[in-house]
């Protein structure tokens, strides 16, 4: 069953989503799932890529400093790192664990994670609108040396990078044929639907228009999607029972498409 959403605009009008639009997700088809940091494609999509084997699970910002001195706060709230590890070596690996259980192929690019993108931590890399344009380049160049049927990027919802990465797949999305589809970055899709609402607005005002798609049938299962994100193991602490809600929750994703201008 596929559901419309009528994006709510300001002044109390809508706009509905194209007429037509569809999610064709099929289980032959191939796809790449877009993910802001190493646990976000297990928490928001384990489901989908069980029913999707093979896809491609690719990490924008898996990158860092080699050298973690001293742990930012989200790092040391995990109470898992010491002073001066490679986390993102060891995040890596959670991920390609995660991946093997899910069946998928992990993707890792070496943007620097926000929280090390600062002099303390000697970045030295692009920023702001630079950073975009070089993550933009990235894609794209993967989209044309490995192409898939389709790509399923985030929303955007709850940290920077997931605004970025959103941004940037969008941008791509809007000047080429790409296949994309969205997805609700969880857990802050399950915790904060008015930002849900104000992204869906969004990108209603870009030309943008989205249909929410409801799966006829369960995709994957809870079991695999469990074990995947508590594969991430150095996320545990820090999240907590947040990881729990976003096993539980529904995978909302719609179908992308653009309204004739």
């Amino acid at each position: 069953m596929h559901r419309a959403i009528a994006v709510p605009l300001r002044g109390g009008t809508e706009t509905p989503p194209l007429a037509g639009a569809t999610y064709t997700a099929n289980v032959g088809q191939q796809f790449r799932v877009v993910s802001p940091h190493l646990d976000d494609a297990a928490l928001s999509c384990s489901r989908f890529a069980v029913a999707h084997p093979h896809a491609r699970l690719l990490t924008v910002f898996a990158g860092g400093p080699a050298r973690v001195d001293p742990l930012p706060p989200w790092d040391r709230a995990a109470r898992f790192f010491r002073d001066g590890d490679d986390v993102t070596a060891i995040r890596r690996a959670e991920d390609r664990a995660a991946c093997e259980i899910l069946e998928a192929i992990p993707e890792h690019l070496d943007f620097w994670d926000g929280q090390y993108r600062s002099a303390a931590y000697g970045y030295t890399g692009p920023a702001d609108a630079a950073l975009e344009a070089a993550i933009s380049l990235r894609l794209e160049r993967l989209a044309a040396s490995d192409p898939v049927d389709a790509w399923l990027v985030p929303l955007g919802l709850g940290h920077s990078d997931h605004r970025l990465t959103s941004d940037v797949c969008l941008a791509l999305a809007q000047r080429t044929d790409l296949v994309t589809y969205v997805y609700g970055d969880l857990p802050y899709c399950a915790e904060r639907e008015d930002e849900v609402l104000e992204r869906l607005h969004s990108l209603a005002q870009r030309g943008f228009a989205l249909v929410e798609k409801t799966p006829t049938k369960p995709e994957g299962s809870s079991a695999h999607k469990r074990e995947a994100v508590r594969a991430h193991r150095s996320q545990r602490r820090s999240l907590g029972r947040r990881a729990r809600r976003a096993v539980r929750a529904t995978e909302r994703r719609w179908a992308l498409s653009r309204t004739s201008t």
